[in-house]
């Protein structure tokens, strides 16, 4: 089964699809749920203390800027890396009464 993000659905692609099934073979997960520490925060989730995350390729997209004329200009924009934890490695937060 594909690995994708569980916050936003979407499916990993090329080498980011290969590096998280293999962690997820590693290390037994059951789940093909992944998400950054920040969007595990947003779900109510936290990571599990020890859990370690998978460095994943965010890509490349355009961003689009305007020169000091006001005309619009498209540049290359690289987005970096990311850290993912799988859905195995979170647990919900406990609510403190």
């Amino acid at each position: 089964m594909n690995q994708y993000n569980k916050k936003t659905g979407k499916v990993y692609e090329g080498r980011n699809q290969a590096e998280l099934l293999n962690a997820k073979e590693n290390n037994n997960y059951q789940s093909d749920e992944w998400l950054t520490f920040l969007q595990a925060r947003e779900l109510g989730l936290k990571i599990k203390k020890g859990s370690k995350g998978v460095g994943i390729f965010k890509g490349f997209g355009k961003i689009e800027k305007k020169d000091k004329d006001g005309k619009i200009k498209v540049e290359s924009g690289h987005y970096g890396f990311a850290k993912v934890f799988n859905m195995d490695c979170t647990e919900k937060v406990k609510v403190e009464a």
